[in-house]
C-alpha cells in the first residue's frame, strides 16, 4: 500500500505536537463535562472540535493550538490565514471560537474567545493585535488561565519541539 497525503501529515513534527495539545485540551474539555466532537476524517481540518455543553445551551468552536508564548513580547499568536478562516467561520456560523494555547515551556494552558483575544490594547511599546510576518499576536493579558499542565504532559509535547526554548512567563 503506498502512503497517503494523510500518512504523510500524520508524521510531520508540528502535527504529532498538536495532537498532543489537543489530546490535553480535549481530556480538559470532557472533564468540564462538554460533549466534544472531533474530525474523523484524517489530514488538516477546519477545527479541531465542537463542543456543546450536555444540556444544549452552550455550543463553541475549541481550536488548540500546541505552542508557548513568544520569549522577548508579551504575547502568542497564529498565521493570520487561520485567524481568517477562524473570523469567516465564526460571522458566517455565528458560533464563538475558543483559542487554546497549551504551553509546555511555561507548564500552562490560557486562551480566550477569539473576539475577547481582539480587544485592542497596548503593551508596553506594542498595540494588539499585532501582526507581523503573517502571524497575528494577542497580548498574553487578554488570555485566561485555563489550567496547568503536568510534567508528563509537558515532556510529551516538547518531544516534538524543532526549536530551543526556554521561556519564563508566568501569569
Amino acid at each position: 500500500m503506498t502512503q497517503t497525503g494523510s500518512d504523510s501529515w500524520n508524521e510531520r513534527t508540528n502535527v504529532k505536537k498538536g495532537n498532543v495539545g489537543e489530546q490535553i485540551v480535549f481530556n480538559y474539555l470532557r472533564n468540564k463535562d462538554y460533549v466534544v466532537y472531533r474530525p474523523v476524517t484524517d489530514g488538516a481540518h477546519p477545527f479541531d472540535n465542537l463542543c456543546v455543553s450536555r444540556d444544549k445551551k452552550t455550543i463553541f468552536i475549541a481550536e488548540i493550538k500546541t505552542k508557548e508564548a513568544r520569549q522577548y513580547y508579551p504575547d502568542t499568536g497564529i498565521d493570520i490565514k487561520n485567524y481568517n478562516e477562524y473570523k469567516f467561520i465564526q460571522n458566517k456560523y455565528n458560533l464563538q471560537i475558543f483559542l487554546f494555547f497549551v504551553d509546555a515551556a511555561n507548564l500552562k494552558i490560557y486562551g480566550n474567545f477569539l473576539d475577547r483575544l481582539e480587544t485592542q490594547k497596548v503593551e508596553g511599546k506594542y498595540s494588539y493585535p499585532l501582526r507581523q510576518n503573517n502571524i497575528i499576536y494577542f497580548p498574553l493579558s487578554n488570555m485566561e488561565m485555563v489550567s496547568e499542565l503536568t510534567t508528563e504532559q509537558a515532556k510529551a509535547i516538547e518531544r516534538y519541539n524543532t526549536k530551543n526554548y526556554n521561556g519564563t512567563w508566568i501569569f
